[in-house]
């Protein structure tokens, strides 16, 4: 375990073959099970006390640098499979950390733990295995397969709330152009042209999704700098999303502004001098 645990080691060391062998009652603990039993003191040569047995504190890991692995740092580890046999109940998985001497006899070191466990398990022919074999690529396919699905989720999300939004947009041009019947009769009797009109309250519609644009992104990075101040999660928005966000709103603005500009557009001006 000394030689292929990737944790490093804060304060202490790793225990010796011989305390392995004989299962001696010491243990190292992960850096929030240290801070929250000895706050402020060095928990070396501490006891604590696991599953009803008394254990002497040798070392301690460092505090994982993400805030994802953080809630891995309430472990202990402690000698010998004995320790294991008494703390495990019926159903517990075990977990077997295998290291290849070099990234080249890496894919071989798999084959032989394979056909290690295939043997000492009886499996034989076509039977289906009872253990995995998992390495870092495993995870990161399975994280990469479960954001995949997250953004697919927050594209659906973001879809319907920009279509909500022009609705919205659509519906609040509409009254608009129904208040204001005279206010378009004048412009047009005064020489302006069907295009102006279209032009006008296309730019009100486009005006209106962009200050909403404009207070989500600034809402979008006040947030991340408040979860970036006041916890560890490593939030951050980057320049090029806000960009995207500014673009969207313009065309939401644009494509659902569209048709109460024509209609603005198409009102007969004797038509709307007359109205109320």
């Amino acid at each position: 375990m000394v030689d292929i645990d990737t944790r490093a080691i804060e304060q202490g060391r790793f225990f010796t073959e011989l305390e392995n062998r004989h299962a001696a009652p010491v243990a190292l603990v992960g850096a929030t099970i240290a801070e929250k039993f000895f706050p402020g003191a060095d928990p070396i040569g501490k006891t604590i006390q696991l599953a009803k047995q008394e254990f002497t504190i040798i070392g301690t890991f460092e505090k994982s640098a993400t805030c994802w692995a953080r809630r891995q740092d309430r472990y202990a580890i402690m000698p010998d499979w004995k320790h294991f046999c008494d703390f495990a109940e019926d159903g517990a998985a075990l977990t077997i950390n295998v290291k290849a001497a070099s990234p080249a006899t890496f894919e071989r070191a798999q084959d032989q733990s394979r056909l290690v466990l295939r043997s000492r398990r009886h499996i034989t022919g076509a039977k289906q295995e009872d253990f995995f074999v998992t390495t870092k690529d495993t995870y990161i396919s399975l994280w990469q397969s479960i954001s995949a699905a997250f953004f697919a989720v927050f594209i659906m999300v973001s879809a319907i709330s920009a279509i909500v939004g022009g609705i919205v947009i659509m519906n609040v041009m509409l009254v608009s152009v129904t208040e204001r019947t005279k206010e378009i009769g004048v412009r047009r009797a005064l020489g302006a042209t069907q295009a102006d009109i279209l032009k006008q309250f296309l730019t009100e519609s486009v005006m209106q999704v962009l200050v909403g644009g404009a207070v989500g992104i600034f809402a979008g990075f006040a947030c991340a700098i408040a979860l970036r101040t006041f916890t560890a999660f490593p939030a951050a928005v980057q320049t090029p999303v806000a960009i995207l966000g500014v673009l969207l709103s313009t065309v939401i603005g644009l494509f659902f502004g569209i048709y109460p500009a024509v209609q603005a557009s198409k009102l007969d001006p004797v038509v709307a001098l007359r109205s109320d």
